[in-house]
């Protein structure tokens, strides 16, 4: 298993709202490798803190969980984060409608579970092409599956960054479970939108697929950075086949 992560700031913004998380968990005497990442709504007060709660709240908590495939286990797992922040919100003008997106990779073995709330994203990048992992709780997303606009006119649909899930906004939220096998020859691709906003899906495979788990996270903020940099720009690359590295 192999690594990398990194999160910037972006060129635009004043505040980095983005958290991420890689780590190894013990359960049960079985090894797991979690990965997150985590995106403050940015039009929400304290966005940077739901998002840090929500990391935390992961590596505080996720080994008292009995089955991470189970969607009644980490339906409920979730929820309790959703609680977590909005019971720190009503109870501090601050932070006072603070949220947060997740999505949540879970590594076992070949087995990969990807738990999901709002916008940002998993992909799988392999030879063979770039698969999304994840479907965005988004507005956009809502008009193309009723078939009033494509996806390529989501992407620069003027309400693309409207979101209709995420935690801590509603007492209870709706996360998706995905479950997939993957590959040595599979590299998984973790980001919250200031990336896939900013660069297109075939420059990210080719970043991927020509560097280091390490240089590609670099470069794939750099890129973003270049074409705009208008959001806070996360990213983590893991694949199964080499030993653990990380870098932030």
């Amino acid at each position: 298993m192999k690594c990398a992560y990194s999160s910037n700031i972006g060129a635009k913004r004043k505040v980095n709202q983005d958290a991420c998380l890689a780590a190894t968990i013990e359960n049960s005497g079985r090894k797991y490798y979690v990965f997150a990442v985590a995106d403050g709504l940015g039009g929400h007060r304290s966005g940077e803190i739901a998002s840090q709660m929500a990391v935390d709240y992961i590596k505080e908590k996720l080994s008292d969980v009995e089955n991470y495939f189970d969607y009644d286990e980490m339906y409920h797992f979730v929820n309790a984060i959703n609680h977590e922040i909005i019971d720190v919100s009503r109870n501090c003008e601050e932070c006072l409608g603070m949220a947060t997106t997740l999505t949540m990779c879970i590594l076992d073995g070949s087995r990969l579970g990807v738990i999901h709330v709002g916008d940002s994203r998993a992909y799988r990048i392999n030879k063979d092409g770039m698969e999304q992992l994840t479907k965005d709780h988004s507005l956009v997303q809502v008009l193309v599956d009723e078939g009033k606009i494509t996806s390529v006119e989501a992407s620069v649909h003027p309400q693309k960054n409207v979101i209709t899930r995420a935690l801590g906004t509603d007492d209870i939220v709706q996360p998706d479970l995905y479950d997939y096998q993957v590959t040595s020859e599979d590299v998984i691709l973790i980001c919250s939108d200031g990336l896939y906003n900013m660069v297109d899906e075939g420059a990210i495979r080719e970043i991927v697929l020509t560097h280091s788990l390490e240089d590609a996270t670099k470069e794939l903020i750099n890129l973003a950075n270049h074409n705009g940099g208008n959001d806070n720009i996360t990213v983590v690359l893991f694949n199964p086949k080499e030993e653990v590295t990380a870098n932030d």
